[in-house]
């Protein structure tokens, strides 16, 4: 960061007076201060106690050793500048600095005074893009690094999220933007892997996509998208057999995915619905019942519901009961990687409050000690999206009147996987596909419109699935949890 307002600097010390004002017109500066604390236990491996040697601690015979002291008492915070000027009166520029877009770069509670060469280490250049306004007359044209999505959405999101840790991820792409009377349409063409370099070797992975939004109704809003994701394999071109050593390919994998969603808000209901189908040809390696690397296609598909209905009573308050449904697909061979199973592009679906805060891609995982795997896979049922899952959940949120900015809730979910649950003991057995349920209790103040301050105490009960895997004669216990967030707009 440093180096860069020095570069700002010296261009102002350089650049004609007369120029000075136009180098940064209109200059906006935005962001985000998010402050996560998290009290945790038997989130990695549902024991209380920890599990120190085979067989040991109530684990049984037989069991690999695992060392795990499950227990979480953190506090960590994640600060994101937005600056937004323009170049040109028909180009506008934005650069987004996060201090804190991976769990190991976070500022964590209790540590040592950081010095202003860690501080430039650790703060990423996360956007990076300018604008253009009205390419041929039509396009909003968007080039370069930046967040894309909806927090949240079941497809495909890069930005900030708030699952432990406040992990960021961005996407380099072009985007355009038509927007008419009635219609929107977005088309995308991005990398999300890359490097340059020559000859073979290259697994860059390609993202493309179109939205189109219908406008003509205020209560309904509908719209269509379909995404194309290309891994380059790194083989021969246009082999189709993997070589010698039975690890390459030489076509690529493309997946597809196509959907149809809509918003819904009538009155005190608001809803939602979205169904997505996956095609294409995912020519990955895998098993294929050990008769060596084939290919496949991919074919899974989901399907997910939300509502809630505000409910406004006189000298009591508001309130809001809600309920929510999701079924993504799973495979029933696992030696066929992907085919059956629904798969997103960046998914964002998280719901629940240890399922959701502790998902795949956080800084601890949900159950990925249970048999001391980390793999994403098979760490114990921990939020995927909707792939191979059916989730389903209701609770009411209530806003009383006398403390209007004061707004609590209860939550109940229930997890599952759909068709079969991965066993990483014994991969050709298939087990309970009960993951678990959970009890969350939740309040938010609203101290301003750009302030607000949440807490959560949750349980998260472990289902069959989770018993058999541990053993017979494991340790089971719950994960309890208890946060608290800050978030402040500026």
């Amino acid at each position: 960061m440093k180096k860069l307002l020095g570069t700002t600097l010296a261009l102002a010390m350089f650049v004609p007076a007369g120029a000075n004002a136009e180098l940064l017109k209109n200059l906006k500066v935005s962001g985000n201060l998010d402050i996560q604390t998290t009290s945790a236990r038997n989130v990695a491996d549902f024991a209380t106690r920890p599990n120190t040697a085979s067989g040991g601690s109530g684990e049984p015979a037989g069991t690999a050793a695992r060392s795990y002291n499950d227990r979480i008492g953190h506090a960590n915070t994640r600060v994101i500048v937005k600056l937004d000027w323009d170049v040109l009166d028909d180009v506008h520029a934005r650069v987004t600095l996060v201090k804190g877009a991976v769990a190991a770069d976070t500022r964590v509670y209790g540590g040592a005074a950081e010095n202003l060469n860690t501080i430039q280490t650790n703060t990423l250049l996360q956007e990076a893009n300018v604008k253009i306004d009205k390419v041929m007359g039509l396009l909003d044209v968007t080039a370069g690094r930046q967040f894309y999505g909806e927090e949240g959405d079941l497809i495909v999101y890069y930005g900030p999220r708030d699952a432990y840790g406040q992990r960021v991820d961005a996407i380099d792409m072009f985007r355009a933007d038509w927007n008419g009377e009635h219609m929107s349409v977005t088309g995308i063409a991005g990398k999300t892997a890359d490097t340059l370099v020559t000859g073979l070797g290259n697994a860059a992975t390609d993202l493309r996509g179109v939205i189109v939004s219908c406008k003509m109704h205020e209560m309904v809003k509908p719209s269509a998208y379909v995404y194309n994701r290309v891994t380059h394999a790194t083989g021969g071109s246009g082999a189709s057999v993997p070589n010698n050593a039975g690890v390459v390919n030489g076509k690529n994998t493309n997946l597809w995915v196509t959907g149809l969603k809509a918003k819904v808000a009538v009155g005190g209901l608001t809803a939602s619905v979205e169904y997505a189908k996956n095609f294409g040809e995912d020519r990955a390696t895998f098993n294929n019942g050990g008769l060596g690397p084939q290919s496949g296609s991919f074919k899974g598909w989901a399907f997910q519901t939300k509502a809630a209905y505000k409910v406004d009573l006189d000298n009591v308050g508001a309130l809001n009961p809600w309920g929510e449904f999701g079924m993504g697909t799973g495979d029933a061979n696992f030696a066929h990687a992907g085919n059956g199973e629904f798969q997103s592009i960046n998914t964002d679906y998280r719901p629940g409050g240890i399922y959701g805060r502790f998902d795949q891609g956080a800084a601890i995982s949900l159950g990925q000690g249970i048999n001391n795997n980390g793999a994403a896979r098979n760490s114990g049922g921990a939020s995927n999206g909707l792939s191979n899952r059916v989730i389903w959940g209701f609770g009411l949120k209530a806003t009383p009147s006398a403390v209007n900015k004061l707004t609590v809730g209860a939550a109940f979910y229930r997890y599952a996987f759909h068709r079969v649950a991965p066993n990483t003991a014994a991969a050709s057995t298939k087990t309970s596909r009960n993951i678990g349920t959970e009890i969350d209790v939740t309040g938010e103040w609203k101290h301003s419109e750009n302030v607000s301050l949440t807490a959560t105490a949750g349980t998260f009960q472990p289902g069959q699935y989770i018993r058999h895997l541990k053993g017979p004669d494991a340790i089971v216990n719950p994960a309890i949890m208890l946060a608290g967030d800050v978030k402040i707009k500026f």
